[in-house]
């Protein structure tokens, strides 16, 4: 199994290195860890991984996800059902590392668990599970130095949040603890809600990078295809969640526990937004 080196490149900026050199644009997918099972869960890491998933967004369940529509949370109920919560979701990274050295893993999810574990104690065991960058929705930067100390200190980055409502002192850090990419978001609103315009997204974009040197990816909102081709367009990566996991949800309800061609489905799926993001990589 693999284990944590302080010393190692993170691996967010390895595969930004690497897609750099390859000419290629990021593309990251979200998933609730537990949902529904923890076997089905790191079946699915696996599937995404294999078929063109750069890096994965696994959500740690809770019971108040605040910034999430209503998939994510329904998503999010059916893992804590499950017997899903913070120390399982590092049980499946954990298990995930035992196959998988490269893919980069970014927690997502609530303060509450992180301050009820310690941020130190979090830190050593994320890193130890193999996780390599952190989304707390609900917390803000100006109020997350502890944690972002404690993540410095173990070779983690917090993930900042760019939304319309922030101004740039709220995501524009850049220290130890902060960085692996700007997490965009064009439009106001919890996830899976409606789809900003291409105009809106660049001008999203535009806006970070003026902030930032991170790498731009964009998220809420992006559903199909075609729009995340033109994302792709002008940020270093494409975030799709809501509608791959309402997608997923379909496939299940048509194969009825039909396993491998679940699978099979969703690899399809996710090779149809894998092919329309590489095909932009030369504009």
């Amino acid at each position: 199994m693999a284990k944590h080196n302080p010393k190692r490149i993170n691996r967010i900026d390895a595969m930004f290195a690497r897609l750099r050199t390859e000419n290629r644009k990021a593309f990251v997918t979200f998933t609730v860890a537990s949902d529904p099972s923890f076997e089905e869960s790191l079946a699915r890491l696996k599937t995404f991984a294999a078929s063109g998933i750069d890096l994965i967004e696994i959500g740690h369940p809770f019971s108040d996800p605040i910034l999430d529509g209503a998939t994510i949370q329904k998503a999010n109920r059916r893992a804590l059902a499950a017997g899903g919560n913070l120390r399982v979701t590092l049980d499946l990274c954990r298990a995930f590392r035992e196959t998988d050295d490269r893919t980069p893993l970014i927690l997502m999810g609530y303060s509450n668990p992180l301050v009820t574990m310690g941020y130190e104690r979090f830190a050593e065991a994320a890193a130890a599970a193999g996780i390599d960058g952190l989304i707390a929705a609900d917390f803000p930067l100006r109020e997350a130095d502890d944690l972002v100390k404690a993540l410095a200190k173990h070779g983690l980055y917090m993930i900042p949040l760019a939304a319309p409502t922030l101004e740039a002192r709220d995501f524009a850090v850049e220290k130890p603890g902060i960085g692996g990419f700007l997490y965009c978001i064009p439009v106001v609103g919890p996830t899976g809600g409606p789809s900003a315009s291409k105009e809106v997204i660049a001008e999203a974009v535009e806006r970070c990078r003026r902030q930032s040197s991170l790498p731009v990816m964009v998220g809420f909102g992006v559903k199909t295809p075609e729009l995340a081709a033109d994302v792709a367009k002008v940020a270093d990566g494409v975030i799709v969640a809501t509608a791959l996991i309402d997608r997923f949800l379909e496939i299940e309800r048509d194969l009825e526990g039909d396993i491998k061609s679940f699978q099979a489905r969703v690899a399809d799926t996710l090779t149809d937004y894998r092919h329309a993001i590489d095909a932009v990589k030369s504009a």
